[in-house]
């Protein structure tokens, strides 16, 4: 990292962040050092932090947002005016009116105990909402969000659960066609009658946690081997009719050198695997953290470009236009029959559209859902944490979390959490 204040840099903009040690809202300046993109803020009572928040210059930068409708003159231009930016809206409330996809807590237990996970923090009792509760959330999301809703049942880990088929069931009674699980894949490849039941519960696709083709990043993010529970939860899932999406966890030095041989592993697994989705670690809940290590989507775009052997291009992929476009990224591809993928887009401006979202939903149907077409995306999304969020990031944030005080609440808000592993926002669920 560079020092603070390196006299060689840039001011893009001002914006409001936090203070990674108390969760105060302070001003942030976002500057160009050294041909990458940097936060930069100061704490009255705990000093300054400096975080990489994009590595490409400003050019690129600029170029990226522009492509998704954001302009660096949306943001304030000096420190003075960042105090009424966004007429007031904070983290805890801040988030579009509607969401692309939203996430149901199903319960914080797990079956593992990961060195790594953002849902968990030592603080917080295990919470385990009965089905009533659950059913009154999946009420109330259906009747805020209308027709075509993407449901995600998510945890701690929502295969723990015994009723979650019930559950499922539940949902598909009320109208929600798209249903999908986030796990790491344990039971699933333990059980292939689980997954059939899931199936037949109205379970249409897996969101499952796979970090790359050797052993070393599940030793770094489980702490313990777990390439054959991956590959033998993919099996399970065709056997059961199940689409799958992978879900990477980039960790520099663990696994950002493995991104290109998930794809080619995705590759020999269409259609069953549909997408596969980068997330660049970010930090907060349970984390080592003396070994904080960044890594951006720009450098990500780079990565997949060069350990594809350009068969997937960086102009193939484009931000979102809905969410910030620096919160995610998108490509879809077909597969010929010559085993090659097809880029089927490529880098465009959009304007932003307030009703993208029921695109977006029927994107997600159209991809993710189990099919026989031998399509697959490759995507990704930078969630954000204590040292780098962003107010004008979360006021477009479009993956929510449902609430059971019936309020939805973005995903990077609602899991925010200090240095010390203290909560923004606790007892909200």
């Amino acid at each position: 990292m560079p020092p603070l204040y390196n006299d060689m840099r840039r001011t893009l903009f001002y914006t409001k962040s936090v203070c990674p040690h108390c969760l105060s809202e302070i001003p942030a300046e976002i500057v160009e050092e050294d041909g990458e993109i940097y936060m930069r803020k100061t704490c009255p009572w705990h000093g300054s932090f400096e975080t990489v928040i994009w590595q490409d210059d400003a050019a690129g930068y600029e170029r990226w947002l522009n492509a998704g409708g954001v302009r660096f003159e949306d943001y304030p231009d000096s420190m003075e005016k960042v105090e009424t930016f966004l007429d007031g809206l904070n983290f805890k409330s801040a988030a579009c009116s509607q969401s692309c996809s939203s996430a149901l807590m199903t319960t914080s237990c797990c079956n593992m105990d990961c060195p790594v996970c953002f849902t968990r923090i030592d603080s917080e009792h295990d919470r385990y909402p009965t089905v009533a509760e659950l059913k009154s959330m999946i009420e109330y999301y259906y009747g805020q969000s209308g027709e075509n809703a993407v449901l995600e049942l998510c945890g701690g880990e929502p295969t723990t659960r015994e009723d979650l088929c019930e559950i499922a069931s539940f949902a598909r009674s009320r109208g929600f066609d798209y249903i999908q699980v986030n796990t790491n894949g344990i039971k699933m490849a333990a059980d292939q009658d689980f997954c059939n039941r899931l199936r037949e519960a109205g379970i249409t696709t897996a969101y499952l946690g796979f970090d790359g083709m050797t052993e070393k990043p599940y030793l770094a993010k489980y702490g313990q081997p777990m390439l054959d529970i991956k590959k033998k939860a993919v099996e399970n899932c065709e056997k059961s009719g199940i689409a799958v999406v992978l879900v990477v966890c980039v960790i520099p030095g663990e696994n950002d050198a493995e991104i290109g041989s998930i794809i080619r592993y995705a590759k020999e697994h269409i259609p069953t695997v549909k997408g596969v989705y980068y997330q660049p670690i970010s930090y907060f809940g349970t984390y080592d953290p003396d070994s904080m290590k960044r890594i951006t989507i720009p450098k990500v775009l780079r990565l997949i470009e060069m350990q594809t052997y350009g068969e997937l291009p960086v102009s193939c992929f484009s931000p979102g236009s809905y969410e910030h476009p620096q919160c995610a990224f998108n490509g879809n591809l077909i597969l010929n029959k010559y085993g090659t993928l097809i880029p089927m887009t490529r880098f465009h401006n959009r304007e932003r559209n307030p009703d993208e979202f029921i695109k977006i939903r029927k994107a997600v149907r159209n991809t993710w859902m189990p099919s026989r077409n031998n399509t697959l995306t490759v995507s990704g999304m930078g969630f954000q944490d204590a040292w780098n969020i962003d107010l004008y990031r979360i006021s477009r944030c479009s993956v929510q979390i449902i609430g059971k005080n019936h309020m939805m609440m973005p995903l990077c808000s609602k899991y925010l959490t200090d240095e010390m592993n203290n909560r923004m926002n606790p007892g909200i669920d």
